[in-house]
């Protein structure tokens, strides 16, 4: 993938084509409330340089964050299929992919 120049964070249309959600479903507005709250948490989390060379992982572990909370929104206590004969499935709080994603830049806290 080829990254623009300012490559983050990355604008709500290139957004819009990775999570695959038409605007008529998401205005641009709210998802980029979506995109900034996710932008904050990668700021806090990590440890990368925004002005400085482009990471595709970065960028990749944030399409997949704010694809998350997208799916989420419809599904406000997050549990689905309350109704099925096992009972509920609850949505995942971890992400395998974000996790490796983001793992070369997590930023370490001891104490």
């Amino acid at each position: 993938m080829t990254l623009p120049e300012i490559w983050y964070p990355p604008a709500v249309d290139l957004v819009r084509a990775w999570i695959q959600v038409p605007a008529t479903v998401l205005d641009d507005p709210a998802l980029a409330q979506v995109i900034g709250s996710e932008v904050e948490l990668q700021y806090a989390l990590l440890t990368f340089d925004p002005d400085g060379p482009a990471r595709d992982d970065i960028v990749q572990a944030l399409y997949r964050r704010v694809a998350r909370q997208v799916a989420a929104k419809g599904v406000p206590l997050g549990v689905l299929g309350t109704d099925a004969e096992y009972g509920g499935v609850y949505l995942g709080r971890w992400d395998a992919e974000i996790a490796r994603l983001e793992g070369p830049s997590r930023t370490l806290v001891f104490g």
